[in-house]
């Protein structure tokens, strides 16, 4: 059965918050200290709160959080709306903000139909480009980026946390 992709509602704030830390605690072994991503799980109720906040305040913002459902369950969530760079270039772009799969369902098409969604609600929004910023070392996500149509743009910064700095590369697309 193929994902459903929906707007997220603040009832689904606690999954899409264990989604997020358990794609972190996968994703990100081996690039974020393992004791932060261990501790991760302590911070869910912390987290269940923001997301509550996100999703409530989202449509206000002009963004918006999208929830992917496999079996009934919220397998993965993907927030965007417009870029939050600097600059009058940066005005015109929209932005993924974050895309993330509960690692039990990696590879079973969740990813792929948020992405696909939150590409057309950015177009549909009048954005002709996205931009979105992904760690450099992690090159699972860049595979997947790549697969749908991103590509570097030779932008870069830092991503501080657990106390340590991340290079993160920004990518680019035109939107459908």
């Amino acid at each position: 059965m193929a994902p459903l992709v929906r707007e997220a509602q603040t009832a689904d704030a606690a999954e899409i918050a264990m989604a997020h830390i358990r794609s972190w605690q996968v994703g990100y072994a081996g690039i974020i200290s393992g004791d932060f991503l261990r501790d991760l799980d302590l911070d869910l109720p912390r987290r269940t709160t923001r997301w509550q906040t996100l999703i409530l305040g989202a449509e206000a913002e002009g963004s918006f959080v999208l929830v992917g459902e496999a079996e009934g369950e919220v397998a993965g969530w993907l927030s965007g709306g417009p870029c939050r760079g600097e600059g009058s270039e940066e005005s015109a772009l929209g932005e993924v903000y974050g895309c993330y799969v509960d690692p039990e369902r990696w590879r079973q098409g969740v990813g792929s139909a948020l992405m696909l969604a939150g590409l057309e609600r950015l177009a549909g929004a009048g954005y002709s480009q996205a931009v979105l910023w992904v760690l450099a070392d992690n090159s699972r996500a860049r595979a997947f980026y790549e697969r749908h149509g991103w590509r570097a743009d030779g932008a870069s910064k830092l991503f501080e946390v657990a106390g340590e700095n991340h290079p993160e590369v920004r990518y680019r697309r035109r939107l459908p």
